[in-house]
């Protein structure tokens, strides 16, 4: 990440995105041959460019992210890094938003927020800030990061480089290897098809002691958002959604009207007026196969409730070995940054060697190539021997162009997944609407610049 995204269900999503945003990442240099980013103060032990002056770097996200989460995840490490460095953290609430604080000239050094959001955020602040010389400067090897994360973030910029990624998620396959064992079905490996996984939910969805049991389900807007054919919410040369093209009916028809023919997702989708979640797979449980986040077992406390494991995500025929874009968690230096060197040192930090293997072990995916950060990821948590190697089975799909429009459309959108899994509109209908909705908004924000 959910969202992240900001939002979580298309129903809870709000509340995990926001949590997820705070997942910080590990990784380092490529197969252990090229160099990653080595801690600022390594080597001479002092750090570059530490002015005469204290140093006061102000930091905001729009996820409403509590001062408590965000000292967990970033401050107590980056202070403790740092200690000649006051870190100070302005939660986003009522009165205190970017524009709130914008309005009352409050000075804002450094932005972050997942990638898919990083860009509307920082516009809407015209804070944008290239940060492709600072990051030459202060010796950040761009080639140590995962190729899609930086190349998404350029094309995004236009070619400017507006943030750096600090961690990463992408989606995958879960699934409950008790429901398996149960009804005597193979458990999903690495490298399957999208068939072959409708296969394998046709023969656990069914009615057993009274209980309806379910094969498959995904997050809408994490599954759509990052879907693996890199279609567009919103394209980004016309500023127009992209819901005519064919490519959605597709996606829409693969992860949920398939799977949503099997009588039991049918039953819970009419009864409950919702579709099976996350509380379905780890709280009920009913549901044998989930896709979400990569970071999903560890923003949870009841992971430990069922007897699970993974896969790499299902793939089309046509995309074979391609799995989801990425959504990484991404930080930027802004425009008004008083201490722009001091700001790249901070972010520089949290993209080391080091920052991304302490954070790898806790579960958070890292945003470089190295191997021996790969191989440290979840170590130190509870899930250390599952199967991690499905994060990096798939190639990621290159990420779409990111714009101010993406987080508005998709509101407008994935509802529309709801209606037809409902019945209450054929798909046809519901792209079609969705096209026009999103037209309205898309002029609506353009109206508001």
């Amino acid at each position: 990440m959910g969202t992240k995204r900001k939002k979580l269900n298309v129903y809870w999503m709000p509340a995990f995105i926001a949590g997820i945003v705070w997942i910080v990442s590990g990784c380092s240099g490529s197969g252990g041959q090229m160099k990653g980013n080595a801690d600022p103060d390594s080597g001479s032990g002092k750090k570059e460019n530490v002015p005469a002056e204290p140093v006061e770097l102000v930091i905001h996200t729009n996820n409403g992210g509590t001062a408590e989460s965000f000292d967990a995840n970033y401050g107590d490490r980056i202070r403790k890094k740092f200690p000649d460095y006051k870190i100070n953290y302005i939660q986003s609430k009522a009165g205190s938003t970017l524009q709130d604080l914008l309005a009352t000239g409050q000075r804002v050094d450094i932005l972050f927020q997942t990638d898919s959001y990083y860009f509307e955020l920082a516009e809407s602040g015209k804070l944008q800030f290239d940060m492709t010389d600072l990051a030459k400067k202060h010796g950040v090897n761009l080639g140590a990061f995962e190729p899609q994360l930086i190349e998404g973030l350029k094309t995004s910029g236009g070619g400017k480089l507006y943030a750096l990624p600090v961690s990463n998620m992408i989606q995958v396959m879960y699934y409950n290897k008790g429901l398996f064992d149960k009804f005597g079905v193979p458990y999903p490996k690495d490298g399957m098809s999208w068939d072959e996984t409708m296969d394998l939910a046709k023969k656990l969805d069914r009615e057993d002691g009274g209980t309806s049991y379910i094969g498959f389900t995904a997050s809408p807007a994490h599954i759509l958002g990052n879907n693996q054919y890199s279609v567009p919410y919103v394209d980004a040369k016309t500023e127009k959604p992209t819901f005519l093209d064919d490519a959605w009916k597709k996606l829409i028809d693969t992860y949920f009207l398939q799977p949503g023919k099997n009588p039991s997702y049918q039953n819970f989708v009419t009864s409950k007026k919702k579709l099976p979640y996350r509380l379905e797979f780890t709280d009920t449980p009913i549901l044998g196969m989930f896709v979400f986040n990569s970071s999903f077992p560890f923003s949870i406390p009841n992971m430990n409730a069922i007897n699970w494991d993974l896969v790499a995500l299902p793939t089309f025929k046509d995309k074979p070995k391609v799995g989801s874009q990425s959504m990484p968690v991404v930080f930027g230096i802004t425009s008004m940054a008083k201490n722009k060197d001091a700001a790249m040192e901070v972010i520089k930090y949290l993209a080391s060697d080091e920052a991304q293997i302490a954070e790898a072990k806790k579960g958070n995916m890292p945003v470089l190539t190295s191997d021996a950060v790969k191989k440290s990821f979840a170590q130190d948590t509870p899930f250390k021997d599952k199967n991690w190697g499905a994060l990096y089975y798939n190639q990621i799909a290159p990420a779409v162009t990111k714009n101010s429009y993406l987080l508005s459309v998709e509101k407008v959108f994935t509802p529309y997944v709801q209606q037809v899994m409902e019945g209450k509109k054929d798909l046809n209908t519901a792209l079609r609407e969705a096209q026009e909705q999103a037209e309205k908004t898309i002029a609506d924000a353009k109206l508001k610049k």
